[in-house]
């Protein structure tokens, strides 16, 4: 049976992590590799089919970081997590959402920053996304979120935790949009740190260790 994942402490482990000497989660493999993880050069899981979009462009790698880095710093282990559990599920939205750029994010990312805030000062209310194209955005960054526990009961992380995640985006997010290079970098950024969404799923390919 596969240990849990020491990175995130849910899923099971099932990558050989030789930065970490541990089996880690392919979530985490694929969300933190060359962020959070000091992957040595000969990791199998950085060729072939795993192999990031980086390769070859250290430049942009760091670069990347940079833009996520001081924004992923204050957040606790869990709202880490939190924040790049966002950007996979933001590159899916991206997928269905052939329309979605920086500045449209940015605007759902407003508004239900501004609904957990009013929420965590004892008042429900739903603040409305600027654009009107970005709100149906908002239920889908909503919905990233909340997920069912085993007894089908709806769960989502506390507004303490999701509260710093949102302004953690939202903050990534405004300073790329200010070097002013482009209406989808931010969305670029994040799918280099994450991947591309799968289209659908496939079984796991595992590293074969020899004796």
């Amino acid at each position: 049976m596969s240990a849990t994942c020491p990175l995130c402490g849910k899923r099971k482990g099932r990558r050989l992590c030789p930065a970490k000497g541990a089996a880690i989660c392919s979530a985490c493999c694929g969300s933190k590799r060359r962020v959070e993880v000091d992957c040595p050069a000969d990791c199998a899981w950085l060729d072939g089919a795993h192999a990031g979009s980086w390769e070859g462009r250290e430049t942009e790698r760091r670069r990347d970081a940079r833009r996520v880095g001081p924004h992923v710093q204050p957040l606790s282990r869990a709202q880490a997590d939190l924040f790049f559990l966002a950007l996979v599920g933001i590159g899916a939205m991206r997928a269905r959402r052939r329309d979605l750029d920086d500045l449209l994010l940015a605007s759902a990312l407003d508004a239900l920053a501004k609904t957990v805030d009013t929420r965590q000062r004892g008042i429900l209310y739903d603040h409305q996304a600027g654009d009107l194209r970005a709100q149906g955005l908002v239920l889908e960054l909503r919905g990233i979120f909340e997920a069912t526990d085993e007894k089908g009961r709806a769960a989502a992380p506390d507004d303490r935790d999701l509260g710093p995640v949102l302004a953690a985006l939202h903050g990534a997010l405004t300073d790329v949009r200010r070097e002013e290079t482009g209406t989808t970098v931010f969305l670029d950024t994040a799918r280099r740190l994450v991947g591309a969404p799968a289209a659908a799923p496939v079984p796991e390919r595992r590293l074969v260790l020899e004796p």
